[in-house]
């Protein structure tokens, strides 16, 4: 169990409530531990320490059970934590907010009638504990002004009640992004969601993939953005890059429209989970009634940990994430040397090598790493080529060593063929990140699991 409660008087009170919000934090922040200390009502504790110069840590405190006080400390942790840097960065953001949001969560939810004061919360009233700790904690984001939490609220349930609906025989998909771009008073009123809701082809239209609805933050719909249409409501906005229209089914529509127009953006995809993006970045998923924050950090956390190599982590983790939205699985690495690639990989699975054969006896598998255009390599090509079987590796310059090898691993009965190679590979490899189908991604390092992301 990654959270503990605890008491200054050594008698901890029962609080399903604090145990069902504290869980739902640990859920959100990946490898992160809540300690919940109970006081009472007029007392001043001393909190939990706070290492000096730590980033990594957030408090908040409030009203608990009756006759006690609650505070709560969030710690990023794993391996992963004393890579993140300091500074206003989205995961910390998010971290900085998780706090004080399961703690307004909390009391509206002590303050219900019949609220349980034992055992465990039914499962409905878990849910509704864990959308309401992540609409409180984006209430709180930079880009939203004060008192939001309630249009908020009602978006995230709008998109909700479409996951899975089907119209005119379509899957759903709906995007919008909630912004003050547009001070103008409206025409008319067209309320969101319910005037939306009521006209059930709205979805169709606003797709989140070819459009995406603006809406303001008094909760008027305003206008659309459409793909090929940008810069007509976002004068100057370049077209969608290539690698970024090819992932409009995983948002990158809503993803822009943030970035130009401010704002929340809510999306809900195909697969039925339901992004929200800021600043032209995701943020938080939603996926199966549960929510994870997104690893913005991944990349320089993993150009920290070893040294540099900014550029080969960010096409390495830009590329990880494409494929996580595809549902394709994947083995990406970083080396230092490819030297060390020698008994690991095939050489006939070398891209580097491809120049060292002798033409006239090329097997086809080198004779094709010749048509292959990889030398300048960018995410969407890197992404391309990964999503075949085996290991696709890079060198800390972002140089193509190989694509589709087969790594010699000693296969483990309680481990899949891809996670016993990503291990094996982890201990030649500066990094190495495993995408599985599902869509986690999980880093690994000298044999051993860094972090698991989107899990």
């Amino acid at each position: 169990m990654s959270w503990q409660r605890t008491s200054t008087t050594g008698t901890v009170p029962a609080d399903p409530v604090g145990e069902a919000v504290a869980a739902a934090i640990v859920e959100i922040l990946e490898g992160s531990s809540v300690e919940i200390l109970y006081f009472r009502d007029g007392e001043s504790p001393s909190l939990p320490a706070v290492e000096a110069g730590s980033s990594a840590t957030a408090t908040a405190t409030g009203e608990g059970p009756p006759g006690w006080q609650v505070a709560m400390t969030v710690r990023l942790g794993g391996a992963i934590a004393p890579l993140v840097t300091s500074g206003n960065t989205p995961l910390l953001e998010i971290l900085g907010a998780l706090p004080g949001a399961g703690m307004r969560a909390a009391a509206r939810y002590r303050s219900m009638p019949d609220a349980p004061v034992g055992g465990t919360l039914p499962p409905a009233i878990q849910r509704a504990l864990r959308d309401t700790v992540v609409i409180e904690a984006l209430s709180q984001h930079h880009v939203c002004p004060d008192r939001v939490n309630g249009l908020i609220a009602e978006a995230l349930e709008f998109l909700i009640e479409l996951n899975g609906t089907r119209v005119e025989a379509q899957d759903l998909t709906h995007g919008v992004v909630i912004t003050n771009a547009m001070p103008d008073t409206p025409r008319l009123r067209f309320a969101y969601p319910s005037d939306v809701r009521t006209a059930k082809r709205a979805p169709l239209l606003f797709d989140g993939q070819r459009s995406v609805l603006v809406v303001d933050w008094a909760g008027n719909a305003r206008t659309e953005v459409q793909r090929h249409r940008r810069n007509h409501h976002i004068p100057g906005a370049p077209p969608l890059a290539e690698e970024a229209a090819e992932f409009t089914g995983s948002g990158s529509l809503v993803a822009e429209a943030t970035r130009s127009l401010g704002g929340i953006g809510l999306f809900l995809r195909k697969d039925r989970t339901i992004w929200v993006f800021a600043d032209g970045e995701p943020l938080l998923m939603r996926r199966g009634e549960h929510w994870t924050a997104f690893p913005l950090e991944l990349a320089a956390a993993i150009a920290t940990a070893i040294e540099g190599t900014a550029v080969a982590a960010d096409i390495a983790v830009d590329a990880a994430f494409i494929i996580s939205a595809q549902r394709h699985g994947a083995i990406l690495a970083i080396v230092e040397d490819p030297a060390s690639l020698e008994g690991v990989v095939s050489p006939k699975d070398r891209y580097d090598l491809r120049n060292d054969f002798d033409p006239m006896g090329m097997r086809a598998e080198t004779k094709l790493h010749h048509l292959i255009d990889a030398e300048e390599l960018d995410a969407q090509t890197l992404a391309r080529l990964a999503a075949l079987d085996g290991a696709t590796i890079l060198d800390r310059d972002a140089k193509l060593l190989a694509y589709g090898a087969i790594v010699t691993s000693s296969a483990s009965e309680h481990e899949g063929a891809r996670t016993a190679a990503a291990k094996t590979l982890s201990l030649t490899a500066e990094i190495v990140l495993k995408v599985s189908a599902d869509g986690g991604i999980t880093v690994f390092r000298d044999g051993k699991v860094v972090a698991t992301l989107l899990g």
